[in-house]
This record gives structure tokens, sequence and C-alpha cells, in this order.
């Protein structure tokens, strides 16, 4: 790739890379549900069932989540929220499982009515947030998130995810002190380094990107966001070798062949230039309303699905 092309690239970008990278889903876990089968042929609700005693359930409860299989979590978790809805840490629990099997509308209904049962707990706030913020609703997110935040100043967690939101809404330089303000809390943490990467390719600054996620990739701790979305940027510049061997690491082979022939397939169409050019150019040199496009066309995914930002 030219200098020329690069700096384009840096310089043109930031706008649909707001309304992509953002409005994609994760697909590295697929969108599984709480009644995939597990290894023995039953499924984690038919198990979780069988557990009549809630300590026990509890336990599996608690081993699933930390042992981040969240199918299994989801369905214990809600086996208990079943037994005891008015339960706040039951719930968060049992939201934050459904969150990451993609489970985003369940897990808002629950936090809903948690919410109105335990108003001012500030978990259930950070939660309620990080859920209206995965079901991009970012000017509810911002409003829970920051008195998530009042409340618990400590939890980087909350201003991770209020970052996300902001970032969400455009306002990236809020964005980016939010998640500086998470790194003050919990140094080097790759998922908050992933955000704050991905929030600086939102602005164009790719270079700043890949500088943010190698440090984030470098972290022993670093997941699969984190190279996926190196990968991302790393494509976008044109470095498909690095970004090829990156996307294999996670991915199925068919997944990662995809998405590098996407990236070269984008960043060869003069069309998407020319729509970047007219989004950029902003409401006071628009080209006729007939040609514009909507609301609804801004939103056409140019990236592979497997980006996102990461909430916890």
């Amino acid at each position: 790739m030219s200098s020329k092309t690069a700096h384009h690239i840096r310089v043109k970008s930031s706008r649909w890379l707001v309304t992509t990278s953002l409005c994609s889903a994760l697909a590295l876990a697929g969108c599984a549900t709480s009644e995939a089968p597990g290894a023995a042929g039953t499924s984690p609700r038919a198990a979780a069932e069988t557990q009549a005693g809630e300590p026990a359930l509890r336990a599996a409860a608690v081993e699933s989540t930390k042992t981040q299989d969240y199918v299994a979590a989801a369905a214990y978790w809600g086996a208990l929220y079943e037994r005891n809805a008015s339960d706040a840490e039951t719930a968060i629990s049992y939201s934050r499982a459904l969150r990451q099997i993609g489970s985003v509308d369940q897990a808002m209904m629950v936090m809903q009515r948690s919410h109105i049962l335990h108003p001012g707990d500030a978990n259930t706030l950070a939660e309620y947030g990080k859920v209206l913020t995965a079901g991009g609703r970012p000017d509810q997110a911002v409003a829970m998130l920051t008195e998530a935040a009042r409340k618990s100043p400590r939890d980087w967690t909350v201003l991770s995810a209020l970052g996300v939101s902001l970032d969400q809404m455009g306002r990236y330089d809020e964005a980016q002190a939010k998640y500086n303000a998470a790194l003050e809390l919990s140094p080097d943490n790759p998922s908050v380094l992933t955000n704050l990467g991905l929030s600086y390719a939102l602005t164009g600054d790719l270079d700043m990107a890949e500088r943010t996620l190698r440090r984030a990739v470098a972290n022993a701790k670093a997941d699969a966001y984190a190279r996926q979305n190196l990968a991302i940027v790393l494509g976008l510049k044109g470095e498909f070798d690095e970004a090829e061997r990156l996307a294999r690491a996670d991915l199925p082979a068919n997944v990662a062949d995809g998405n590098i022939a996407y990236l070269r397939a984008m960043l060869s169409q003069p069309a998407l230039w020319k729509k970047m050019e007219e989004l950029d150019r902003g409401p006071e040199t628009e080209t006729p309303a007939t040609a514009v496009p909507s609301r609804d066309d801004d939103k056409l995914s140019f990236l592979p699905p497997e980006t996102d930002l990461s909430l916890y």
C-alpha cells in the first residue's frame, strides 16, 4: 500500500469505522444458546435441572463462569434465577452469561426487572449499563454507567464500558479519557487496551490503534478479541501477512480466509473511497438528497464481523 493511500485511510476512515466496528457482532464464539448440547449429549439446562440443591447449582454456576463456559453458566444461573429472581447477584451473573452468548435481549429483560427491584445498587447499575451498551442504546447506558462509576469509582470495568458507550455516540476524546482512567486502575489490562485501540481506529488513527492493540496482544492474558482486532487494523493498513497469521490464531480456516479476502476486496474498491469522502464532507457540501446514503446505508459493514469492543 502506498504512503498516500495509508494516509488517506488514517484521515478518512473515522465515520465508516464508527458504524461498522461498533455495530458488528463478534463471531469468535458464535451465538450459542443455553440449550446447546453438552459433552455428554444433554443440554446444560437439563444438567442444571438435575442439580436439585441450590448450593450445588451455585457451585456449578460459579465454576462454569470461572472456566468461561458461558453456555453452561447461563443454564446454571438461569436455573437459580428462576428460583429467586429478586436476588441481585444472581440476576447480574445470569445477565453477564447471557451477554457472553449473545442473548442480549434476554439479558435486557433480566436487568430491567432487577433495576426496578434494586435501583440504587452499584453492581446492578453497572451490569444494566453494559447490557444497554451491548444492545446499542448508548444514551441510556451512559446515564447508568456514570451513576455506577460515581458509586464504585475504582471499578475499571465500569469505566471501560462507559468508554464503549461514548465511542458509540462518537464522543471519542471522552471515551479515550475513560479508557485511560480504567488503565490507571488496571494497568496494561488487555481488555481496556483493546477498547482503546479500537477507539483510535474509530478516529482514523490506525498507527496509534496498532500500537495500542500490540500492547494488548503482548499481555499473556490477552484474548481473541485483542488478536482479531489487531488483525483487522493491520489489514486496513495493507499488512496482510501478519493480519492473516493473527486471524488464523483463533478463527476457523474458512472464516479467516473470508476475512482477509473481505479486507483485500474492500481496500481495492474505488467506490469505498468515494463514499468515505461523501460522508466526511458533511451536510454543507453533501451531494443531492437522492444520492446521499441513508442512515441505514451508513451502517453497512465494511469490516468482517469478527470486530468488537470488550464488555466485562
